[in-house]
Parts: structure tokens; sequence; C-alpha cells
């Protein structure tokens, strides 16, 4: 447990500690990965996916004042080079320096999609690298903690899946994790490449990643390539994917800094390394055993997991090495991939930062604007996966709901209609109870790809929800002062708005039945669904008076409005739904969308 919180996430289960994998390191031996004269960022392979319609970044470091030229050829004539502001041609070229820090950075013209294609990177001297197979397309960043992490070989889909993945012009790249710039990174970095999605290699990607991407390739035109970059660590605070100086520039930032500061200042090298040693064999060890029990038992539960091999040894040492900590993804990953060209990034995460949720509507603003500083692309797209609903069993049985993810759930919404690229991908009617790490990713990764197509490739495609536009006592025929028990919540996106079962309806629906038998405030059923009403207790609605306590409501469809009351309160001001931390998620509209939380006054 977290102080007064829930259970830490941690890494997904089963997931690659390091990011490198037996397949990649193969598929990686004959990287062309230059020398200290002449070496390009190692997110160039074979078998990479560069963004389509905007000029093309590449970059490395090198021997300052060396010349560097870079040739973008075509393979064929079947496949001539299609450039978005002139005619076909065979090639495109670039030439740039060397800067005094020993950075260089190229552009080629925008392209559109296309390939395969042969890119040359040389100093006219001594060095020449080539790569093949080189695609043109869409490219989005898969970042964030354990839940995007989670690889698509443990999805609850996973043989048929897997199966049928077979796609040459779907492609990832998994950036090896690591907090902190050393040999070893720079290995694992020379060890990792562009890989074609097939059954033997998709595995170790992320399964949301793969879901997403699937889709895309389905309603893009399918000569469109689609690549993913793989860049996550369970387990990580938002603050580990920003630098230090922007997590300074703010007093909420200044507080994570504090706190990491507080754990490391006075230690030496050596007692890190001791305290990290320690702690990975007992991870190593429980991960093994976790792996090998689901592996024997699909259906084992985490319930008997947990009284098997206890409770995931979490959270790991602070130290300045660690992947974990403070700005270290940011330092060891983000920065060394920017700024490869991207359409955008999928997010998920904001589990681990639970305990400050007060700081995280602020924290992932800053992240965004310095990405897209990093990259230099004001039009870098951020599709943010709103947590879905989850509580630890012990904390349910408790009765006592520490109502930190309604807060995160409520940021991340926040930050992504305040912030123009931003797009909420709004997952509240999923996951799963008492597993921080629900196995079935495919509705994720496709309402994420629907957000995408809509919102960033303009398709005629729904992909939003009810959303909240106005509380009030507007409720049509009698004046709002004979019926002061009612409220009027409006909403957008609500053709054919309606109560219907939500994931997970029958088991909700039964525990809450067990918790009424001592309550006794087990609310009737309703005798079919979809319906257009909801009693409280299971309508997800709640409304409060002056005094700002909060009762389950009874909740009525009205066209694009839902009119919500409670008996205990006799003038509500406030109303808010799916306000906790797991509970009914009752609400859809006729694409099948949910309604996200909110809370609201009039």
């Amino acid at each position: 447990m977290t102080g007064n919180g829930q259970t830490a996430t941690g890494p997904a289960p089963g997931a690659n500690a390091s990011g490198v994998d037996a397949s990649g390191i193969q598929a990686a031996a004959d990287k062309p990965t230059g020398a200290a004269e002449l070496r390009p960022a190692a997110i160039f392979s074979h078998d990479m996916v560069l963004q389509r319609r905007q000029p093309i970044p590449l970059f490395g470091t090198g021997q300052p004042g060396r010349t560097v030229v870079v040739t973008l050829t075509s393979d064929a004539e079947q496949t001539p080079i299609h450039t978005s502001s002139m005619s076909d041609t065979d090639s495109v070229t670039g030439m740039g320096t060397i800067d005094a820090d020993g950075d260089w950075l190229i552009f080629l013209p925008a392209l559109e999609a296309g390939g395969p294609y042969t890119l040359t990177i040389s100093d006219r001297a001594d060095i020449s690298l080539t790569y093949l197979n080189v695609m043109v397309g869409e490219v989005w960043i898969a970042s964030g903690q354990s839940n995007i992490e989670f690889e698509l070989r443990n999805d609850l889909h996973a043989r048929s899946t897997m199966a049928e993945s077979s796609d040459s012009l779907l492609r990832f790249f998994n950036v090896p994790k690591s907090g902190f710039v050393d040999d070893d990174l720079i290995t694992a970095e020379d060890s990792s490449s562009w890989r074609a999605c097939c059954p033997d290699s998709c595995g170790t990607m992320s399964a949301i990643a793969y879901h997403f991407a699937h889709r895309l390739r389905r309603d893009l035109a399918s000569d469109v390539p689609v690549g993913i970059i793989d860049c996550y660590v369970g387990g990580t605070s938002v603050s580990a994917w920003m630098s230090e100086r922007t997590l300074a520039s703010h007093a909420a930032g200044r507080g994570y800094l504090e706190r990491y500061h507080a754990q490391v200042d006075g230690k030496t090298d050596a007692e890190f390394h001791a305290e990290t040693e320690d702690w990975q064999q007992r991870f190593d060890k429980w991960n093994v055993e976790i792996s090998a029990a689901q592996a024997a038992e699909p259906d084992i539960t985490w319930d008997t997991l947990n009284e098997r091999y206890g409770q995931c040894p979490w959270p790991p040492p602070v130290t300045p090495f660690s992947q974990y900590h403070v700005t270290g993804a940011f330092n060891a990953m983000v920065s060394r991939l920017a700024p490869f060209g991207a359409r955008g990034v999928l997010w998920y995460q904001g589990e681990e930062d639970e305990q400050h949720h007060e700081s995280y509507r602020d924290l992932l603003k800053l992240m965004i604007g310095e990405w897209r500083g990093l990259w230099k692309d004001r039009n870098l797209s951020f599709l943010i996966v709103q947590l879905p609903r989850w509580i630890d069993k012990s904390v349910y049985e408790s009765g006592i709901d520490p109502m930190f993810w309604p807060h995160i759930r409520q940021a991340q919404v926040d930050v992504a209609h305040d912030t123009e690229g931003s797009y909420p991908v709004i997952t509240f009617d999923t996951g799963e109870f008492n597993n921080i790490h629900p196995t079935d990713k495919r509705p994720v990764g496709e309402r994420a790809a629907m957000v995408a197509e809509e919102h960033v490739y303009g398709m005629d495609v729904a992909a939003d929800g009810p959303t909240v536009t106005e509380v009030s006592r507007d409720l049509g025929g009698l004046p709002a002062q004979e019926q002061p028990q009612k409220l009027r919540v409006q909403f957008a996106h609500a053709r054919a708005l309606r109560f219907d079962r939500w994931n997970g309806w029958d088991d909700d629906v039964h525990r809450m039945a067990v918790t009424s038998n001592i309550t006794g405030v087990m609310p009737q059923m309703p005798a079919s669904l979809p319906y257009d009403r909801m009693p409280a207790g299971l309508s997800g609605f709640e409304v409060a008076g002056m005094d700002g306590v909060y009762h389950p409501a009874d909740a009525r469809i009205d066209g694009d409005s839902v009119i919500v009351e409670s008996d205990a309160v006799a003038e509500p001001v406030a109303v808010r739904y799916g306000w906790y931390s797991w509970g009914p998620a009752p609400l859809f509209n006729g694409d099948g969308l949910p309604s996200a939380p909110f809370q609201s006054r009039v």
C-alpha cells in the first residue's frame, strides 16, 4: 500500500525489464551504428518507418566539423519516392555539418507514404552507413507506465491476435528502458531495432499500441505503413518523463525533486548498488514465479497469486541510476529519441501519481509542452488515455475509497480539453476489479485509434462519448422553484443517450448485493437494458447540497440530458458521475461510447 492510497502499480506483469529481448537483438545483429566520428541516433535501423507529410529529421553525434550527407533512394522503379511538394523522384538528399557540441541534425523534405527505400548516412570520407527496407508512413510514440507497457503476449486475446499479426507494414521499435546514460545503455541501444509485426516478433510490443496500430492499418489507406515507438517504463511517475529544469519551474515539480533528493542525498554509489541488487533479486524471483503460475494456470486470480507469492516487491529503492526516478526516463529515453518524426504520442500514465493527484494536471500540461519543444513541433498530437475503473480488493472491502483516481481522471480530461492538439481517450467502462493491469487491451487500443482517426486524421468516425456541457435547474414545464430536488445535466455527443451494461456488470452487481446485506441499500435492478432510467446506487450519479455531502441519485434520460434527484438532498447545487475508483459506469451514447466521469455545479 502507498500511504492512504491503493497498491502502487509497478511494472506490467511479465514485461521485459530492459526493453531488449532476444529476437530484437537478433534483428539488430547487422544494424549500422557508426563510430565516434559519425553515429546516428539509436532509433535509426533497418526496417524503420519515417513520418510522412512533414520534414524528416535525421540526427546523431560525431566529430565537430565533419560533413554529413543523408540520401533516401528508391529501391526499384515501381516504388518512386513521392514528395509532398514536387513530382516523384528516385532520391532525396540532405547535407549538414556536425556542430561544436558534436551534434548534427539534417532534414529531408516531406514525403508521401511509400517504400521500401534505402537510407544512406555518410561523412563523404571514411564512414558510410546503409539502412534497408525503410518505409514512410505514420509514426506514433506509445509512452507512459505499466498499462501501456503491458505486452501483447500477455493480452487476453494474445494467442489469436499474435497468430494473425503478420503485417510487413506494421512495425515497432522498443526503446531500451533506462534512467541513466552509461555504457550499458549504449549497448542496449545498439541491440535495438525496428521490426515488422509477425507472430514471432510482436509479443514484446505494447498490447494497447498494437491494437491501436492494427486499427490504423485497417482504416487508413492500405499502403500506409504504421510505426510504433514503444517508449515506456512501468511504475514511473509523470515526473520521470520531464527534465529537472521543467520540474523546477513549478511548485508541484519542485515537490517531486525535493522528495527525491531527501531519499538519495548523502548516500554512496556502493549503497545505491547494494540496495538495488537486493531488490532486483527479490523482484526477479517474484516475477518469474508469477509468470510461471500464469502460464500453468491461465485462469488463476490475483488473490491466489498474492496468497502464494506475496505482493509485488514495490517500489524499488530510489537511486540516481534507477529508471523510475524523477527525470530518469526523460534523460535516458525521451531526449535521445527526439526529434524523430512522429504524428503524435499515445500517453497512458497517472496511476503512480495518485498520492500527489493535486499536482497532476499542471505537471501533465508542462510535460506536453516540454515534449513539443523537444520535438520542435507545436502540432505533436497527444492522445491521453483516462484511467479506467479499478480498486484494490482490501480497499473496497474497507468501505473507504481514497478517491485519488477520480482526481487523476479529471486532470487528464481537463488537460486534453485545455491543450490544443490533445484528446482524451475515455475508458471508464473498462478495467478489472482488484487488477490494476487489466488484460483486455483491445478496447483501449481501438478506442484510441478512433480518437486519432476523428481528431487527428479528420476521418468520419464517432469517437466521443457523452460529454457534459451544462448543469441547470431548467427542467421544462414547471418552474425550477417547484422542482427543487432535480437537476438537468446536458450532454454533447448524446445521440441515443442510454443506460446500459458496462464491462463487469454482473460481478459488480453481485458485489453490491453482498454489500447491501450489511448496509441494506441495494437498489432495485432495472427490468431490461438498454434503459432510460437507473436507480440511485446503479446510475453512477450523485448530487450534493450546499453542505457538499454527496448522495446517490436516481437518474432519468430526457433526450440529450439526464435528470437527477435524491430524496436525501432537498436542493442540490452540485452533481457528479463516476466519482469513485470503482463503481457503476452505465451511461453511453448510441455509438456505444461511455461518458467520462465528471463533477459540476449549477
